[in-house]
């Protein structure tokens, strides 16, 4: 109860306030439940196939997702920016959605025509047909999951989008050990229970929602199609290449490697999505939230105060995960336990997204969506760079630590550009703790003696960097306490 107490005196538990919380709460249902869910799913899959297997099942993933994100052409971006300002909201809807999905047609068919060479460039093996065309459908219904699941989000129905997380989980966690207990141990056991999921939890969306797939009186707005594209194509390019930052360390142990340390990164990386789980919650609460406070006339103290808690809680989170790393072997296998040395490079990409989300509101604000690409140029070439020298001769860990510092620069580009866009606030104290995360990261990349120790004199340091964070939490806490009354109205 005392948590609970402590987090309504800093937000304030009147009107608003107590709505930002649920709201929160609401988005951390479904990716915090999805997570756990994950959890078990994770070791249950590793403990019966191999690295090697691990990795084609992640390249069916990345390929997915690098397809995908082109496919919206970020008309998705440009749904959410024009949905307050939109009384028709059914037909904002439906023309964002028709040009996506008939792209993704287009995709599909080609896909179709192709299997051996895709099949051949994906999985090492030009015979795994039926992988391939379960990626090509996939492609179909994901256009439609995301733009109903923006929809949802762009109500705030929180408990409606935790519950879809929460289903494809189940699903795929009911999938994997059917196939890995009883039918089959390799990547398509893999492939085949996320797809099991992921269609299950599709079509639950589609039914749920076929009021916004009523296509009966609907009719092509060209001016709103054509300023929907204005505002997302430089988004898509700047989506492109923030897909490819992503995925370059994937792909350039696909290029450069081989599976086995293409499994163990995946891998690594499935565990560094504990803090990803508040990436997604906080994301999904905070961009229509952000936007709201805005137009409203927002304050910038209350951005400041959301983003310093943030880069606090981040902080915990981050030397949670370096503090008990050596439970990552327990929980994969042993065949997975150079995880542990890549584990800090690949958590800085979560943490530095996630809080970045607080300080890049200048570039949404003042609809400058072109300023993306530069963000996303400015933290890739420093991982073209560091993938190029360190992945041939280091493995997993070099393609880690290349993702983690193009992070950084990710993190310092968006929040640059914002502040010249924006009344910002100040981010010394931000960037101090990047460089102490980073520093955390390089230590724990090597097998040191009195690793633990280490971490927790980091933590410390860390912490005392944002003493003035917490004082003034703990000060508001304070004052709640005396007063009984909300400090603030959110």
């Amino acid at each position: 109860m005392s948590v609970i107490k402590a987090i309504k005196a800093i937000l304030g538990q009147g009107g608003a306030g107590h709505g930002f919380i649920k709201r929160l709460f609401g988005f951390s249902i479904g990716p915090i439940g999805g997570a756990l869910i994950a959890f078990i799913t994770i070791p249950l899959t590793t403990h019966f196939i191999v690295p090697e297997e691990y990795g084609k099942a992640g390249m069916f993933s990345l390929i997915q997702m690098l397809f995908v994100t082109f496919l919206y052409l970020g008309v998705d971006q440009a749904y959410t920016r024009d949905y307050h300002e939109t009384a028709n909201r059914l037909r904002l809807f439906q023309n964002a959605l028709i040009v996506p999905f008939l792209f993704s047609m287009c995709l599909f068919t080609v896909i179709c025509l192709n299997m051996n060479l895709v099949s051949q460039l994906v999985f090492g093996d030009p015979n795994d047909h039926l992988a391939v065309l379960l990626m090509a459908v996939m492609l179909l219904s994901m256009i439609l999951e995301r733009f109903i699941l923006l929809s949802i989000r762009m109500e705030e129905k929180a408990f409606a989008y935790s519950v879809f997380s929460i289903l494809i989980k189940l699903v795929i966690l009911a999938a994997t050990l059917v196939f890995v207990l009883m039918i089959r141990r390799d990547f398509l056991a893999v492939i085949y229970a996320t797809t099991i999921g992921q269609m299950t939890g599709d079509l639950y969306l589609i039914i749920r929602y076929r009021r916004l797939l009523d296509f009966r009186g609907f009719h092509l707005d060209w001016p709103l199609i054509k300023r929907l594209l204005l505002f997302g194509l430089p988004i898509v390019v700047a989506a492109s290449a923030a897909t490819f930052l992503n995925s370059a360390g994937q792909l350039s142990l696909r290029t450069w490697s081989n599976f086995y340390e293409l499994g163990i990164f995946t891998a690594t990386l499935k565990i560094s999505s504990v803090l990803s789980v508040i990436q997604t919650s906080f994301t999904n609460f905070w961009v229509p939230t952000a936007y709201r406070w805005h137009s409203e006339g927002k304050d910038i103290r209350y951005f400041q105060l959301v983003s310093d808690g943030l880069l606090l809680i981040m902080t915990l989170l981050f030397f949670g995960v370096l503090i008990f790393k050596q439970l990552i072997v327990f929980v994969l296998s042993p065949d997975y336990a150079s995880t542990i040395y890549s584990i800090g490079f690949l958590c800085l990409q979560p943490v530095m997204y996630t809080i970045s989300e607080t300080t890049t509101l200048g570039i949404v604000f003042s609809r400058k969506s072109f300023l993306n690409i530069w963000v996303s140029v400015i933290a890739l070439a420093p991982s073209l760079v560091l993938n190029s020298l360190l992945v041939p001769q280091f493995g997993a860990i070099g393609a880690a630590c290349a993702t983690g510092v193009a992070y950084l620069f990710f993190f310092c580009a968006r929040s640059f550009f914002s502040s010249r866009n924006w009344t910002s606030f100040p981010l010394k104290r931000h960037y101090a703790v990047m460089v102490l995360l980073f520093a955390a990261s390089c230590i724990n990349a090597f097998a040191l003696p009195f690793i633990v120790p280490l971490n927790l004199g980091m933590l410390m340091l860390t912490l005392a960097v944002q003493t003035g964070t917490i004082r003034r939490f703990s000060e508001r806490f304070s004052l709640r306490k005396r007063t009984d009354r909300p400090t603030a109205n959110l």
